[in-house]
Formats: structure tokens, C-alpha cells, sequence
């Protein structure tokens, strides 16, 4: 316990420091009229804020122990199985965990197929861009070919349904490297996630079909006071943590 409120006061005071890179900036901004300068200054600091957040979490995630990290992971997965958004799913979207370092999805991949729903994982096709792929089984998972980040992923040549074409798909869960009680989300700094919602939603918007439930799911270390966002940052609809 003393080690994760050690870890939250970290997290809470490199976001207090980020928070006035960013107020600082906006000022200088604003005293010198001009439209595009402000812009780019105020970006450029919420950028700011988010890196320093993003270096301190992960450090707390690299402390905890794999015995910590299991079980975390498993008190995250059953809270996400009690949840009305994951019971009356019928296909879901999971991101299929990083070695380490990162909250394990293998309990929720597992239970999702034992439990007859779809699962549809992600497949990165650029630095900034990805695909969600529908996976049959776990087996099928074991036989994926390892992506740079050490993730299985599925290949595109393998004729597999994707996601933004299955109108079924009620559920997706998030991966994230914070999360604050405003359901906003921090991610790895590429944008795959905001960019992958975006372009569901305008898919979903020209049929009528409604976006899926958002759930983030992290572990306690995860979680601050306020998470930074700009304008192309989705805020998720519900926060599953261990907490």
C-alpha cells in the first residue's frame, strides 16, 4: 500500500508540474498576440504534460512484481465480467497484452470465448494506424507471429472479419497508460486508439449503429488526478481498475 501511494504522489506531482508548463505557455502565448503561435504553444505544452505523465506511470508499472502484476490483472478481469456492458456483449474488441509492464488480457481474451463471444484483436498496419481482426480461439492467438512490441498480432492476408465492418460489436476494451475519474485516457503517445474510435464512429454514423461501450482498464498505479487531453483524445464511457 505504501508503495502505491508513493507511486500515485509521483504521478500527482509530475502532472501538477506538467499542468504549469502547460499554464505558463498558454500565458506567454496569449501576451503575444496571434492565432497560430498560441496554437502551436499550447500544443506543444499539453504534449509536455503528457509525456512527463507517461514517463512517470510507466516507471510505477515497471516496480510491481509479476506476482503484483497477476494479480491486478485478475481482480481487473473479474470487475470486467460483472459489468452490464461485458454481460450483454455479443463481440467485443481486446487488446492483446505486451510482455510485461502492462496489465494482462489473457483471463478476459480466455473467458470472452468461453463465454461464445467474438473477440476481435488488434493488428497495427502503420506507425499510427491499426486494424481490429477477429481471433477464433485462443490457440488461434498462440499461432499469431510476434509484432516490434513483442504482441501477437494477426496477419491481413488471412481473410479474418474486422471490426469496423461487424455491426455486432458492443464492447471494446482500452488499454491505457493512465486514466483519471473523468473516464479520460492516456495512451502510448501514437494516437492508434483515437484514430481506430474515430474512424468507427464515422463507419457506425452512416448506418445508424451506435459506438460501442469504452471500458479502460488499468491497475490502481494507473490512475490521477487528471489526465491531459486535446481536442483528438476520446473520453471512454467507464474506468475497470483494481482500485
Amino acid at each position: 500500500n505504501s508503495l502505491r501511494t508513493s507511486e500515485k504522489d509521483s504521478a500527482v506531482q509530475a502532472l501538477r508540474v506538467g499542468l504549469g508548463l502547460f499554464f505558463v505557455a498558454a500565458f506567454v502565448s496569449y501576451s503575444h498576440p496571434g492565432k497560430d503561435s498560441t496554437s502551436i504553444r499550447m500544443t506543444i505544452s499539453v504534449k509536455q504534460v503528457k509525456q512527463q505523465l507517461r514517463k512517470v506511470v510507466r516507471t510505477s508499472l515497471r516496480k510491481l512484481s509479476p506476482e503484483v502484476l497477476a494479480k491486478g490483472s485478475t481482480d481487473v478481469a473479474k470487475r470486467l465480467f460483472e459489468t452490464k456492458a461485458y454481460r450483454e456483449s455479443r463481440a467485443l474488441c481486446v487488446f492483446i497484452s505486451m510482455p510485461k509492464g502492462e496489465i494482462q488480457t489473457n483471463l478476459i481474451l480466455e473467458r470472452a470465448f468461453k463465454d461464445g463471444k467474438r473477440c476481435f484483436v488488434p493488428r497495427c498496419t502503420s506507425k499510427t494506424e491499426m486494424v481490429m481482426l477477429e481471433a477464433k480461439s485462443m490457440e488461434d492467438i498462440s499461432t499469431f507471429p510476434l509484432s516490434h512490441w513483442k504482441i501477437p498480432e494477426p496477419k491481413m492476408d488471412e481473410g479474418r472479419a474486422s471490426a469496423i465492418d461487424c455491426k455486432e460489436i458492443d464492447l471494446i476494451v482500452v488499454p491505457g497508460v493512465a486514466f483519471d475519474n473523468k473516464n479520460r485516457r492516456l495512451g502510448q503517445g501514437a494516437g492508434y486508439y483515437d484514430r481506430y474510435f474515430s474512424k468507427m464512429k464515422e463507419a457506425r454514423d452512416k448506418v445508424g449503429v451506435q459506438m460501442p461501450t469504452l471500458i479502460g482498464i488499468g491497475l490502481s498505479c494507473q490512475l490521477v488526478n487528471e489526465v491531459p487531453v486535446d481536442e483528438y483524445d476520446f473520453v471512454l464511457d467507464k474506468i475497470v481498475s483494481d482500485a
